[in-house]
């Protein structure tokens, strides 16, 4: 069953939020924490959210980094809390895996899996964990943690089976310079690695476009510039009838999430606008059908 939904930074008109929310026919809400993952969202709005049918999770805040002993035991604090949040409301809280800062992943590894299985069983000993993960993101910048092939190792090799691979796709096609996904078959090749390599039957994405340089994300776009091609994706998904999340990023989040659930029903109906968008941000794009 699809669920679409918005990502926007928790603030305290989070109750208004959500019932403009569930007028617009919107299905699940991300809240981004800027400065800290919050432990003190009422009862009352988790309640407002069930009653509503709006499906609650979290984005952690930018500051892990795994680079020192230091920073890496302040990223397992970050973290315990974001396993505690998603915990407690049985759902996701994404995070990304911070910046390389001059070493390889392979380096960096060890720590990451470290760290996170110290913050799931911390957070396991106050905490039923049953229901909720740690969504472990793909980015849009090369010098960061976050290829697809890391996103998949992390979650492969953590000891503790609590997370699950978040696919940004806007996040790959920056990081790939706008070389990746770009065809049917791109889109097909990923979502059958997260079923072969990962076991995954239901799928969490973010969406937006993204304007990129030098494999690096510079800012989000609206999803209709169709950088990556999301038309594409949504016809691979409706082939398997795969249920999954669509977390919608770009600056006019709401309109956008209406056009891509219109774009869901009958993506091949969008495939040349697809390919028109495509072509005018990039004269040598060639979509190969």
């Amino acid at each position: 069953m699809p669920v679409f939904g918005v990502a926007r930074t928790y603030g305290k008109d989070i109750d208004s939020f959500l019932q403009r929310l569930q007028k617009d026919s919107i299905e699940a809400y991300e809240m981004g924490f800027a400065y800290g993952v919050r432990d003190d969202i009422s009862e009352e709005t988790i309640k407002l959210a069930e009653n509503l049918r709006i499906r609650l999770s979290g984005h952690a805040p930018f500051f892990i980094s795994w680079s020192n002993e230091e920073k890496a035991k302040n990223s397992v604090m970050h973290i315990l809390k974001g396993v505690k949040f998603a915990a407690r409301l049985h759902t996701v809280i994404v995070c990304h895996m911070g910046y390389y800062s001059g070493k390889s992943f392979e380096d960096l590894k060890p720590t990451i899996l470290k760290g996170l299985d110290e913050a799931i069983n911390m957070a396991r000993e106050t905490f039923d964990l049953r229901g909720s993960a740690i969504g472990i993101e793909t980015t849009g910048k090369s010098y960061e943690v976050g290829s697809l092939d890391e996103v998949l190792s992390i979650v492969n090799e953590l000891s503790e089976n609590k997370a699950l691979p978040v696919i940004d796709w806007a996040h790959m096609f920056a990081r790939s310079n706008g070389k990746f996904p770009r065809k049917m078959d791109d889109f097909r090749g990923i979502l059958s690695r997260l079923e072969e390599e990962v076991g995954l039957k239901k799928f969490y994405f973010h969406a937006s476009g993204i304007e990129y340089k030098d494999g690096n994300e510079k800012r989000h776009l609206s999803v209709k510039v169709c950088k990556p091609p999301l038309p594409f994706l949504f016809a691979v998904l409706n082939e398997a009838s795969y249920d999954y999340t669509v977390i919608v990023e770009s600056p006019e989040a709401i309109q956008d999430l209406i056009w891509l659930k219109e774009v869901s029903r009958s993506p091949e109906s969008w495939f040349e606008f697809a390919q028109k968008q495509m072509g005018a941000l990039n004269h040598q794009a060639q979509l190969v059908f």
